[in-house]
């Protein structure tokens, strides 16, 4: 009989960053952690993965074109409220980041963070 304790489930985060470097260099630390990492350029392309995929943290960036963070914090708890979710941002958008964290988003991250930074709010918010 297998020994399900040693088994670990693997944890999927959806990264969403119109910053193309910035979703590959989350990509490389992320799946060398051991996480499933699926990644999206914007908020639209992040919500059809949703629809598709079991996702069990999404990470945003704030400021994208067409659809910003925001929308996507909205989104993501309007149509899966189980999702725990992490900003980035590099900008000055405090309103929009007070409005994201008032929708119960867990934590915002200034853009350029420490990967470690990064790690410790994923940990932190990734549902047991």
């Amino acid at each position: 009989m297998p020994n399900l304790d040693a088994e670990k489930t693997i944890k999927t985060i959806l990264v969403v960053d119109d910053e193309l470097g910035y979703r590959q260099m989350i990509h490389m630390d992320l799946t060398g952690q051991g996480f499933n990492v699926l990644m999206a350029s914007g908020g639209f392309e992040a919500l059809e993965i949703l629809k598709k995929e079991t996702v069990d943290l999404v990470l945003t960036d704030m400021k994208m074109p067409k659809m910003d963070g925001l929308d996507v914090v909205v989104a993501v708890k309007k149509n899966h409220p189980g999702i725990p979710i992490v900003l980035m941002t590099g900008y000055a958008v405090e309103d929009r980041v007070e409005k994201a964290l008032s929708l119960k988003a867990a934590i915002c991250l200034k853009k350029p963070f420490a990967l470690e930074d990064l790690t410790a709010a994923i940990h932190t918010n990734l549902p047991s």
